[in-house]
């Protein structure tokens, strides 16, 4: 009895929430996982429930903010990605292919994180390995410089890109409705993390702080994108990368 008297009396003088704070004072993003630990290293005591109702009161006042399953955020705004770039390579496959699965995105949607700004961008198309062969035929009817699934013995082709360049890759499961056309961010930074390795768009040093840039200035899904990134079995390189952010 006299035991329980003094915790509830600790958690009264240091609030849960007073410590969560603490936690996320220096961090862009946390995750519950991980603040449960800190708990423990510390000898903080907690429940659960009084945890989940400091969670549930800060997020009700907007102190931290939800970044997907088990992930928390003092960011505000959310990424918003620009679209333009790629409505008329989609629009232009819809017509022809109007029931083919298909995500797309360019470099260009992240110009504005580049440290050294490519003088040409690239677009990448995902669907059904099936399909990419008339895809790339289709493409390349419509003045497309089109790379088909390419790796890393033909880097030397992407010395120069030309306008409307294309580069077709098979699709990797991930949790996002069948219509999605447009690639999410969380999708863009591990496909971005896996082109990095695969051709010479961009070095490791310019990966990192692309990425870097968009998580400290927006907030993203992380859970989504590490689910993804599991999916393309890098999420132990991926974690690494946004521990060191």
């Amino acid at each position: 009895m006299e035991k329980k008297i003094f915790k509830e009396k600790r958690m009264r003088k240091s609030s849960i929430k007073n410590y969560i704070t603490d936690y996320a004072k220096d961090r862009y993003y946390f995750n519950i996982h991980d603040l449960r630990n800190y708990f423990v290293r510390n000898n903080i005591e907690y429940t659960e429930e009084n945890l989940k109702q400091s969670i549930y009161r800060m997020k009700r006042d907007k102190i931290i903010y939800e970044s997907g399953r088990g992930w928390y955020s003092k960011i505000k705004e959310d990424f918003v990605l620009d679209k333009n770039p790629i409505e008329r390579i989609i629009k232009l496959i819809n017509k022809d292919f109007p029931f083919l699965e298909f995500s797309c995105w360019s470099s260009e949607q992240l110009k504005a994180f580049f440290h050294h700004l490519p003088t040409q961008f690239v677009t990448f198309v995902y669907s059904d390995k099936d399909f990419l062969i008339s895809l790339k035929d289709f493409l390349e009817n419509n003045n497309y410089n089109v790379f088909l699934n390419p790796q890393k013995k033909e880097a030397e082709k992407f010395v120069h890109f030309r306008d409307k360049t294309a580069i077709l890759r098979p699709s990797v499961a991930y949790r996002e409705p069948k219509d999605m056309y447009f690639a999410k961010i969380e999708k863009i930074i591990v496909d971005l993390y896996m082109e990095a390795k695969k051709t010479n768009l961009i070095d490791k040093e310019e990966y990192k702080r692309i990425v870097s840039n968009i998580l400290r200035s927006y907030r993203i899904n992380l859970s989504g994108m590490l689910d993804y990134a599991h999916n393309r079995k890098v999420k132990n390189r991926i974690e690494s990368i946004i521990k060191n952010i």
